[in-house]
This record gives C-alpha cells, sequence and structure tokens, in this order.
C-alpha cells in the first residue's frame, strides 16, 4: 500500500518535471484520505497558480494554511498569488506573516517587494529587494525586479544595470530581457530594445505580451513600414489569436436595432493616464437611456480617475488577475452587445478576450489606436486624415470615420496661456515635451537644421528620462555632432501634470517627433497655446499631429516632407507676429473644436456604434 509520504514524493517529481497532470493525481489521492492535508493543499494551488488560474490557487493555498498557519512557505506563495490578482494589501500582508516567521527568506521578501510595487510605494519595495540580494546576491528575480522599480523611479541607467545583473545570473530570462527591451526604449535606444525583444521571443515564442511590446515599440522605429507593421500586426493573431478560434459561438443578443445598448469597454487605464484624457469624455459621456456602460478594469492602483469612470459606469467589472478565458465568458454572460478595446498592443492590453469574440460587434479605439491584426476586430475607430482612403483595406478591420480622432478632456488646473517667450528673451525657443523613444536620429537631424538656420534660437525638450545624464549626454552628442552648440539646448525632467504644461510657457513652436509624433502630448501643448510643427509620415502614429491640426484649421503647419518641416519651422520662427497671433486663438479655437466638444463628439461616437449594431442585426448573424 502506497504511503502519503510516498505519494508526495512521486507528485512532487512529477510536478518538478513539468507532468502537472500526473502531479495533480498524486496529490489528489492525498486528499482522498485526508481532505484538508496541508502539504496536498498547498502544491495543487502551486499547479493551480502555474496553469492561471490565481482564484482557485488562492483558495487552496488558504486552506492549507487554516491547517498549517505556522509554514512560512504558506504565507509567501498566497502573498504572490494575491499578487497576481491585484489583492495588495493581502498579499503585503501574507508576505509580512511570512516574513514574521522567517525573517531570513529571500523569496518572501520579493513577494513583498512586488505587492509594494504594484502599490506605488517604490522606495519600500526598493527595500525589500536590497534585502533579498543581501541574503541572496546572486537572486535574478531580485536583480530583475529591483530593476522594476528604478524604472518606475526614472533611473532608466541603473534599472538596466539590474535587468543586465539578473541575464548575467540567467541568460534566458525571458522576464528580465522583456524589461531590459523597456527602459532601452525609454532611453531612445530603439534598435537596441527590438533586438532585446527578438531575443525574447525566440525563447518564449508563445508569450502574447510580450510580442504585443514587440509592436508597441516597433511604431517608435523608422525602419518600420505602414506594410512592416500591420504584417507584425498579422503575425501576432496569426501565432496567439487564431487558436482560439474553436471558442467562437453564436451570439443570442436581442437583435432589436434601436433597443437600449450595452457597451462594453476593455481598460487597464481606468485611472490617471493619457490614453484616459482621450477615452474618458466618451465612456462618461453616454446617453444613459440609449446606452448602458460596462467597464472591464485592469486597474490594480485605483485612484481619483478610476472613482469617476467606476461612478459613471452602470457595470463595473474588475479583471485584474482574471484569465482570458474566464473574462471572455463573463463578458457573454454580461450580454455585452459593443465591446470596445482601449488598449490596443499596449500594455495591459486583453486582446486574446477579443480573440473569443464574446461580443457580437467588436471595436478598436483612442488608447492606442493603430490596428490590433485581430480577425475578430470589426472595426478601428480613426478619422480621414490618420487613415487615408487608400491604406484602408490594409488592415484588419474595417476602418469607421470620426469628426476627429480622439476627444481631448484638458485638465481643470491647466496654467493659463502664457505670452510668446521670445518677445521677452529676443529669441525663438523650439520645444518638445515628449518621451525620448519618440525622438528618432533623422527628428535630431532636422531640428539641428532648423537650430542652425535659426540664429540664436534655443531648444528645450523634457521628459523623464533625462534624469539621468547618460541620457541627456546621448542626444546632446547628437545635436553637437551636427553642429549645435551644447549651450542651445535646455534639458528639464520629470515633474506633475501642472508644472509639465507650465513649461509650455517657455516655448515658442513645438516641433512634433517622428516617426511617431506626440498624441496627448501633442494636445496639451496646442491647449497651451503653442503651435507644433508636424511631418506627415505614412503611419498612424506619424499622422495624429496632421490630425489634430487640420481639425484645428492649421493645415499650415503640417509637412509633406522633411525639407518642408525645416522650411514651416524656420518660416514661423522667423514671424513673431504670427506665432503670437496663433497662440493668442489656439485655445479657444481648440475649445470650440470638436476635439473639445464633449457632448458633440460622444453622439457620433454612438452614431457608429448603432451603425454598427444594426448592420449586425441585419446580418442574420443573431440567433
Amino acid at each position: 500500500m502506497t504511503t502519503t509520504r510516498e505519494h508526495l514524493t512521486r507528485g512532487l517529481d512529477h510536478h518538478r518535471a513539468g507532468r502537472f497532470e500526473n502531479a495533480e493525481r498524486e496529490y489528489r489521492r492525498i486528499l482522498g484520505a485526508d481532505p484538508v492535508h496541508a502539504d496536498a493543499l498547498h502544491l495543487l494551488g502551486v499547479l493551480a497558480h502555474q496553469r492561471g488560474d490565481n482564484a482557485e490557487a488562492a483558495n487552496l493555498i488558504a486552506r492549507a494554511i487554516a491547517r498549517n498557519p505556522a509554514f512560512a512557505d504558506f504565507h509567501s506563495n498566497l502573498g504572490n498569488v494575491l499578487w497576481h490578482l491585484g489583492r495588495l494589501a493581502e498579499a503585503e500582508a501574507s508576505c509580512r506573516q511570512a516574513l514574521a516567521l522567517r525573517e531570513a527568506y529571500p523569496e518572501a521578501h520579493v513577494n513583498l517587494g512586488n505587492a509594494l510595487w504594484s502599490a506605488g510605494r517604490l522606495d519600500e519595495a526598493s527595500r525589500a529587494y536590497r534585502r533579498a540580494l543581501s541574503l541572496a546576491p546572486g537572486y535574478a528575480d531580485a536583480h530583475n525586479n529591483l530593476g522594476n522599480v528604478l524604472r518606475a523611479q526614472g533611473r532608466p541607467g541603473e534599472a538596466e544595470a539590474c535587468y543586465r545583473q539578473a541575464l548575467a545570473l540567467v541568460p534566458d530570462f525571458v522576464d528580465a530581457l522583456g524589461n531590459l527591451a523597456v527602459t532601452l526604449r525609454t532611453q531612445g535606444r530603439i534598435d537596441e530594445a527590438i533586438g532585446a525583444y527578438e531575443q525574447a521571443l525566440a525563447l518564449a515564442p508563445d508569450d502574447a505580451g510580450l510580442h504585443s511590446n514587440l509592436i508597441f515599440s516597433l511604431d517608435f522605429d523608422p525602419r518600420t513600414t505602414a506594410a512592416s507593421s500591420l504584417a507584425e500586426r498579422r503575425r501576432w493573431n496569426q501565432r496567439h489569436a487564431r487558436g482560439l478560434a474553436a471558442r467562437v459561438a453564436p451570439h443570442d443578443n436581442t437583435p432589436e436595432p434601436e433597443r437600449r445598448l450595452r457597451i462594453g469597454y476593455v481598460s487597464a487605464d481606468f485611472r490617471h493616464h493619457s490614453a484616459a484624457v482621450v477615452f474618458g469624455p466618451v465612456v462618461r459621456g453616454h446617453d444613459r437611456d440609449r446606452f448602458e456602460v460596462a467597464c472591464y478594469s485592469g486597474v490594480t492602483l485605483p485612484d481619483e480617475a478610476t472613482a469617476g469612470f467606476r461612478e459613471a459606469a452602470t457595470l463595473w467589472r474588475e479583471t485584474a488577475g482574471v484569465p482570458d478565458e474566464a473574462l471572455a465568458a463573463r463578458i457573454r454572460d454580461d450580454r455585452i452587445d459593443v465591446l470596445v478595446d482601449l488598449s490596443g498592443h499596449s500594455a495591459g492590453n486583453r486582446l486574446r478576450v477579443f480573440a473569443e469574440k464574446p461580443a457580437p460587434v467588436q471595436v478598436t479605439a483612442w488608447g492606442h489606436a493603430v490596428g490590433t491584426g485581430l480577425d475578430t476586430m470589426d472595426y478601428f475607430l480613426a478619422d480621414r486624415v490618420v487613415v487615408p482612403a487608400e491604406t484602408r483595406g490594409d488592415f484588419s478591420e474595417e476602418v469607421v470615420d470620426l469628426p476627429s480622432l480622439v476627444c481631448y478632456d484638458p485638465p481643470e488646473d491647466a496654467p493659463e496661456v502664457a505670452p510668446p517667450p521670445a518677445r521677452a528673451r529676443g529669441f525663438v525657443t523650439f520645444g518638445c515635451l515628449n518621451r525620448q523613444s519618440k525622438v528618432s536620429p533623422d527628428a535630431l537631424r532636422l531640428w539641428a537644421a532648423i537650430l542652425g538656420a535659426v540664429p540664436d534660437s534655443r531648444l528645450l525638450v523634457k521628459d523623464e528620462a533625462f534624469n539621468e545624464a547618460a541620457t541627456r549626454d546621448r542626444l546632446l552628442g547628437a545635436l553637437v555632432t551636427r553642429g549645435v552648440a551644447a549651450t542651445r539646448v535646455a534639458f528639464l525632467g520629470g515633474s506633475q501634470r501642472r508644472e509639465h504644461m507650465a513649461v509650455y510657457g517657455e516655448i515658442d513652436l513645438v516641433l512634433d517627433p517622428f516617426p511617431h509624433g506626440g498624441g496627448v502630448s501633442a494636445l496639451e501643448g496646442l491647449w497651451m497655446g503653442v503651435p507644433m510643427v508636424t511631418l506627415l509620415g505614412e503611419r498612424v502614429p506619424a499622422r495624429m499631429g496632421a490630425s489634430f491640426l487640420a481639425t484645428l484649421g492649421l493645415d499650415e503647419l503640417v509637412a509633406a516632407t522633411p525639407e518642408r518641416y525645416v522650411d514651416i519651422a524656420v518660416e514661423h520662427a522667423e514671424s513673431p507676429e504670427r506665432l503670437a497671433r496663433i497662440r493668442a486663438e489656439l485655445r479657444g479655437r481648440m475649445a470650440k473644436s470638436i476635439l473639445c466638444d464633449h457632448a458633440a463628439y460622444c453622439r457620433a461616437v454612438e452614431g457608429a456604434y448603432r451603425a454598427m449594431w444594426k448592420r449586425w442585426c441585419a446580418s442574420g448573424s443573431a440567433r
């Protein structure tokens, strides 16, 4: 007769070898004889976590703790599972209990650090990771996670060193490679970032999130064409979504064209985030007599903006830690009529949920609206500038035009428009307040040409990455080699939003970067009254500025060629009266436009949803 210890030994052998079904069978045989056997419950919980079912994992490990509350491993592993579920306060408490039982426990310190990091308590998280490293200097996870804290603190160079140390210890550490790629992108080292992503994907080709991060980064790469960008999205669909087609089933939503519709919004950015600035007016502005609003929120650290979205929603679902298949089932059970992706391939996306087609009509819009590549995404909300007619057939989605690409919600505490700084200084200041990752070598080449053509002019650049000297030196060196004196370039680092927007008072003319232009940052500058020159590219990220300027009737600031980009900047710099006139009128012009007419914009969106819905009702798809 096989003993409990023998079943446990066999289960552990199977578990370590990755034979999860065999391991589970052995653990359950133990529970058949002793339903509250602590080790078996705990190990089944670990298995559930490894399979992605963290809710079941938390239940099983909690039962193990009830039987044996003095075992530190149980509390530490429960803390890890709760962290994955987004239950940060409970995760912290579990980890602290583990450390109360065994302080010299590196894994528990790392799990505690994870909960603190996700809660935004970065200094405390740093201390937890450093304590883990003091106990286990070769602990690669601790180096990697400390890098995440340093990156969040605006110290990308130090973060890079941590990731490289983790990789020196574990060369095939996929998570560290992905994080290294992020911090390289943050520093504007796009080629290196893409190389790191490609190396990571070679190790983990089925990692959909990693592949989305590569796609997101390719939008910053000057070598990326419209065709190659869309092709990579289709590869994502082929690799990570098409295999879920078997889960797509007919929908039984009531096919009444004019009934009240239930709109579902899916995002991890229902919080203070740039994406929420442009999708917020729609989510909050629906006519509740004709539309219900369901929000599927992946936010793990809610704030005041989250509370506002929750108050505006008819239905609110927390989705952090919920597996894709379970979330898709929940959305289908909620009988959503139109499901809207607000993330594209940006962080926190749930595109694999959309691959299961839980709603009859599916749309991508606003948050990172550049097309998804999914077979199951029906529509892409854009406008005639960002997606010209001749390219529309290249998208997997049908492109639907709105009056403008986005609707902007300017902050209530934005400073007043400042007078033109050139008037007091006697020289023009060009500026760019975009992320360094958007500033390509070609953009720097044109900026150097502009500075060379406008004597005594200055350039002001601002980004959190400039908190570190190495990033500043990299950009400055590129300009100096092109003949720009170092004294003509000023750097500013990260700051709070109001202070950030006040910096536009120091700028006469914004130079939009390319090939990825400004989005919300461009809208912020325009709201602060600062004209912007932009270069019209072939891809969506290179056409947003042109869309905003066209909406405002400022096509004169849109360049079709690099040469014209330089000419427009120089011409306006040499005409301070023109710059002053635009500055004086710009906020008022913007306030009266569709960019800031939230009600009119939302009615246009609702009209698009209604047309999509009527089309589905007439298609015979309803059952």
